[in-house]
């Protein structure tokens, strides 16, 4: 080594080693006790911050694709609430609204540079995954991940594990009873009648609600809308078809094999021949019928829970004396009764092979799901945002609405013991949503029957024909309540489901089914 490299090294050492001590003994050097300026400046609980800690890192910005929103990802709170927690800032992009799976499949065909992206359709993320187009996180949640594997059951890992390895994160739907009949109450009263609890019942009310004049639209009254569907939640309950697939005898039964599902398109026919179910009811789009049911010419709406606030504002408008609820289970004949409840996954979140940074989407993903930072992600900040009362999480408007009303949407996996009771808070958004959801989820337990396959594991052909099965189930339902219910109608609606790929696919389900 040079004399002239020698002496250099020798001044970057000392160099070096001053700024060390200064560092060291920044607080004690001024006299008058204060803290030195080189020193970092206390928070005002007088402790650093998660988010200086978090700071303090070289963190790589993480660019996400999201599922469709209507109002900013990046602008909105929760996002900068993740940096602020995590110290991970993340770019979102969306999907559009409509096919967002075409889009989707384009996106991943042609390779990108997303770091995780959030699969709506879960059958696609399977899809990716049997493909090899995603990056297998079983190695890094086992390193870098004791929160996701403490927050998520062996349950929901399972239901985005493929041939052994974990390739997404689940984000669990709330269990719940979706669908129902609304009725108009006030149309009960005029006409003399009380809430049917049976279908015999309902038939003499949508009676009363043709023939009285309820609504004052005369000839043009339609006692029950819905849309273009051919299993309709309530009634179908009352003959023990729940879904698609049922559990009979402690096997799996798809739907067009169920024992009574003649009985009930029968009955389904016998409410269109009598001009009580809405005669265009084949070709309504959902629009449709809540025009029906809003503007004050039908009595009775097949609906979900979560579109109630659209409706009630509508009808508010259009008949301010409107009154209107949920009908509970109602009996038929067998004294069968009860609703389907859904479950299963909002979401699968997963890493393209392609992604940069793997690791740190992981590290992302297990920071989020730390107890209380889910809880500030998902609810916000007590007393800004909600408060609690007798154990319920209500929300203190605008604030919660404006801040995290679209919270939902930036969780990736979830706090499983509790992101339920905070998601109640949602509901209060609206009262005639909350007080509705109540009534259809508030019932005996013996009436709620899950979603047999709300919980399966990824099934190759069940994923490629299932949206092909049920049209066929749907749409020959749709033809025997307009055309008539037959031996051979049921024959015609089970060869087409068998040539859907129902066969192979009914094997395949009742492998795994036995398996579980």
């Amino acid at each position: 080594m040079s004399r002239k490299k020698g002496l250099f090294a020798l001044l970057v050492l000392l160099l070096s080693f001053t700024t060390v001590l200064a560092a060291c003994g920044g607080k004690n050097n001024d006299a008058g006790g204060k803290s030195g300026e080189g020193s970092a400046a206390p928070s005002a609980s007088g402790k650093a911050t998660e988010s200086s800690v978090a700071a303090a890192e070289q963190k790589p910005v993480l660019k996400a694709l999201r599922n469709y929103m209507q109002v900013d990802y990046n602008s909105y709170p929760v996002n900068q609430y993740i940096e602020e927690k995590t110290g991970y800032k993340v770019q979102n992009d969306m999907l559009p609204q409509e096919k967002p799976s075409d889009k989707l499949n384009l996106i991943m065909a042609s390779g990108t540079d997303y770091d995780f992206i959030d699969a709506l359709n879960t059958q696609d993320f399977f899809n990716f995954a049997k493909n090899g187009a995603l990056t297998d996180l079983t190695p890094l949640i086992e390193q870098y991940g004791p929160n996701i594997k403490q927050m998520l059951s062996p349950e929901s890992l399972a239901g985005a594990t493929v041939d052994g390895k974990i390739y997404g994160i689940p984000t669990l739907n709330v269990s719940y009873v979706r669908d129902g009949l609304l009725i108009r109450t006030d149309w009960l009263e005029k006409v003399g009648k009380s809430m049917p609890t049976t279908l015999d019942e309902f038939v003499d009310v949508l009676k009363a609600f043709k023939e009285q004049d309820p609504g004052g639209n005369g000839k043009n009254n339609i006692p029950l809308t819905i849309d273009s569907i051919g299993l309709v939640d309530n009634i179908m309950g009352a003959f023990g078809i729940y879904g698609q697939w049922n559990e009979l005898d402690g096997k799996p039964v798809n739907v067009s094999n169920h024992p009574a599902l003649k009985d009930y398109a029968a009955f389904m026919r016998s409410l269109y021949e009598q001009g009580l179910l809405d005669k265009e009811f084949a070709t309504n789009k959902s629009a449709t019928s809540a025009e029906k049911f809003t503007s004050g010419r039908a009595g009775v709406m097949w609906t979900r829970w979560s579109s109630i606030p659209g409706y009630d504002e509508a009808i508010k408008k259009n008949v301010p004396d409107a009154a209107y609820q949920f009908i509970p289970p109602m009996k038929g004949p067998d004294g069968q009764s009860g609703f389907t409840l859904f479950g299963g996954f909002n979401k699968i979140t997963f890493v393209p092979k392609s992604a940069k940074h793997p690791e740190d989407v992981v590290k992302l993903v297990n920071a989020m799901l730390d107890p209380e930072t889910f809880k500030g992600v998902f609810v916000g900040e007590e007393g800004v945002t909600y408060t609690i009362e007798n154990g319920n999480y209500m929300p203190i408007e605008p604030a919660f609405f404006d801040q995290r009303g679209s919270a939902n949407n930036f969780v990736i996996g979830m706090d499983e013991s509790n992101f339920v009771t905070y998601w109640q808070a949602r509901l209060q958004k609206s009262k005639a949503m909350f007080d509705n959801f109540q009534i259809v989820n508030n019932i005996p337990k013996e009436q709620i029957h899950q979603d047999v396959l709300a919980f399966a594991p990824y099934l190759p052909k069940y994923s490629a024909n299932v949206a092909k099965l049920e049209s066929a189930v749907n749409d020959y339902l749709i033809k025997m309540i307009v055309d008539g219910v037959s031996d051979d109608s049921i024959a015609s609606l089970q060869k087409a489901w068998k040539g859907a790929g129902g066969e192979e696919v009914a094997q395949e389900v009742s492998a795994w089914y036995a398996s579980k």
